[in-house]
């Protein structure tokens, strides 16, 4: 059975639980804050054990996916085999439809399971990542040849310093994509804040005074594992491939962390994923899975009223 429960409950939940740092109260906490949500916990109980469970960030009768930052917060047991997982799925995503007219979930690499969403009418798509594990760090020849041609200059790396240069230098990209200054403001909060929270650690590179490269990336040490959140360079002509050269820094440092595994966060766009790529991770799918009643209610009169054309033509 699902069930709603307190903050309180579900600590008690994931601390027995596969968990990950998105499904930790106080990181939930504060997205939820910042997007203006509330969060909602579910876990599923049998035989008064739990084995499935979901954060969820919730707005009116409709949960949401804030932002493409933190996959949704979503565990389960590991003894669960494939059947028990798509059956007590399916009875919780029935619990959603009746309580949520839409409901979105980024779902964490680990849920390769989609057909209790499919079947309950979500619609899904596939995105993919990178995973490297720190213990074997190797690199494509392009790579290779540039991370070489790095060490050729004075390049200084530095963990966890000078927070604010690099998160005007991610600013700044989101400036040349066109965001608005508002949203601007809105993500140096954001990102801010989980600076200060100690959740999102920085890594950078300068070459004589300049930053060249910087990445601001969440440690999960209690699950030995770390995301990317965001990698950026000067932009300017870059001869000393800083960004090849801090990408091999940073998974350096994040073995000697105790950090096992890095997943470097998209590779869904082109020239990203052949960069990342060069680093010899293991391609990850994952999905964003989305649930409308209306268009739900629209499929079903849509398939009914092709049944009736069907029968009248017959």
């Amino acid at each position: 059975m699902l069930k709603e429960v307190d903050k309180k409950t579900w600590q008690e939940a994931v601390s027995i639980n596969r968990t990950s740092i998105f499904d930790d109260p106080d990181y939930l906490e504060i997205i939820a804050q910042l997007h203006h949500t509330d969060i909602k916990y579910w876990v599923f109980y049998k035989k008064n054990k739990s084995i499935l469970g979901f954060a969820t960030y919730v707005k009116g009768n409709i949960i949401v996916v804030p932002d493409h930052y933190s996959y949704s917060s979503f565990w389960f047991n590991d003894e669960l085999t494939d059947f028990s997982f798509f059956d007590v799925l399916d009875q919780s995503l029935k619990v959603l439809k009746g309580g949520f007219k839409n409901f979105s979930f980024r779902l964490p690499p680990q849920v390769k399971d989609v057909r209790a969403f499919n079947l309950n009418g979500c619609s899904s798509v596939v995105n993919y990542t990178y995973y490297n594990a720190t213990s074997q760090l190797e690199l494509r020849k392009n790579n290779e040849a540039k991370f070489k041609e790095s060490l050729n200059y004075d390049l200084a790396f530095f963990y966890d310093e000078y927070n604010e240069l690099v998160l005007e230098q991610q600013l700044n990209d989101f400036q040349n994509f066109g965001y608005k200054k508002s949203k601007i403001n809105f993500y140096r909060k954001y990102f801010k804040e989980l600076i200060d929270r100690k959740y999102l650690k920085s890594f950078g590179v300068f070459f004589e005074g300049t930053l060249k490269a910087s990445a601001l990336v969440i440690i999960d040490q209690n699950n030995a594992t770390a995301y990317n959140l965001l990698l950026s360079n000067s932009k300017m002509q870059d001869k000393t491939d800083s960004s090849t050269f801090l990408y091999v820094k940073i998974i350096e440092k994040l073995k000697e962390l105790g950090i096992q595994k890095f997943d470097l966060y998209g590779a869904n766009m082109k020239g990203i994923a052949n960069f990342k790529s060069g680093f010899r991770g293991d391609l990850i799918p994952h999905y964003i899975v989305k649930y409308s009643s209306l268009r739900n209610s629209l499929n079903k009169f849509l398939m009914f009223a092709k049944r009736v054309v069907k029968k009248m033509a017959q």
